[in-house]
């Protein structure tokens, strides 16, 4: 009898994973926008299912893809990817095929378009779509710095930064960062956990904008959740997806946020785009952005 409840347990588990999410890997030798622009098109249209997006933008060697794919490997789900590179497109597939995921390179079929039409093939220009001047540079050196400073990655020139995202697990924060990078803001993000500290050098940042990211304790402990079943870990008892125990570390967040006049954003309702047009809007008004007309943010 007990082995058939555990046995039920389990099949119970697997199937509210399967339904609740998928890994989506985007892989690009550039700064994915593209990539994440089409997989959260398509993503949208599956109401029972939620993306957990794995970007690695700039992907330009064997070396930045083997660790991109070793990736899939540990989370394996959908590989969308953009790679001009013959030899980096080639490692790509044969890779995925032997760890059986499915893998598609995006621009090939409209590309392959383009060149029966038009009669010629595609130049072979990684980024061609992006124009080489002073802002593209500076949105592939946010890339980098959100990169090199991700979930909790301290570093010492913290005041280089133009944003600090602060939050609790499971708010955003990676991502809002990648999204805020691709807009050329330098983005750190901390995480805050029950017991540590927040670093003195974040509490004494002068120049970037401190921004907390909360959501609300029934949506954090959803998405706990399902990142527990995803790697079969046991719900009872656990104290990260315990509803008071999130309710006191978003209560914590927005002590600090009090004492340090600190703004926040909830992303309860919010898409990540829309979390990180807010953020970039603060930065602005307060003085840590000049943003010219074109990039100005609505709403």
């Amino acid at each position: 009898m007990r082995n058939w409840i555990r046995s039920a347990a389990n099949a119970a588990r697997a199937k509210v994973r399967r339904k609740t999410f998928f890994h989506l890997h985007l892989i690009s030798d550039s700064t994915g926008e593209t990539l994440m622009i089409a997989g959260r098109a398509v993503a949208s249209q599956y109401v029972n299912y939620r993306a957990l997006e794995h970007v690695t933008p700039m992907v330009r060697s064997q070396e930045q893809l083997n660790a991109a794919l070793d990736a899939v490997e540990k989370e394996p789900g959908i590989v969308l990817y953009t790679l001009v590179d013959s030899d980096l497109d080639a490692a790509t597939r044969e890779r995925c095929a032997e760890l059986g995921v499915p893998a598609v390179d995006v621009l090939s079929p409209v590309t392959k378009l383009f060149d029966d039409y038009l009669g010629e093939t595609k130049s072979g220009r990684v980024g061609a779509q992006h124009t080489l001047d002073e802002d593209y540079f500076r949105r592939l050196d946010a890339i980098k710095f959100a990169m090199a400073h991700d979930d909790g990655n301290l570093p010492a020139d913290l005041e280089k930064a133009d944003v600090v995202l602060i939050g609790i697990s499971r708010t955003s924060k990676t991502p809002t960062s990648v999204t805020l990078a691709q807009r050329g803001v330098k983005t750190v993000n901390i995480p805050l956990v029950p017991g540590i500290s927040l670093p003195d050098a974040v509490l004494e940042a002068k120049r970037p904008l401190v921004v907390a990211l909360v959501a609300s304790a029934d949506r954090i402990r959803q998405v706990r959740e399902n990142r527990l079943l995803a790697f079969d870990r046991e719900l009872a008892g656990d104290i990260y997806v315990d509803r008071a125990a999130i309710a006191e570390e978003l209560a914590w967040t927005r002590r600090l946020c009090r004492e340090n006049d600190w703004p926040m954003i909830d992303v309860t309702k919010r898409s990540v785009e829309e979390s990180a047009a807010a953020i970039h809007r603060l930065a602005h008004e307060r003085g840590v952005l000049v943003i010219d007309d074109d990039d100005a943010v609505e709403g």
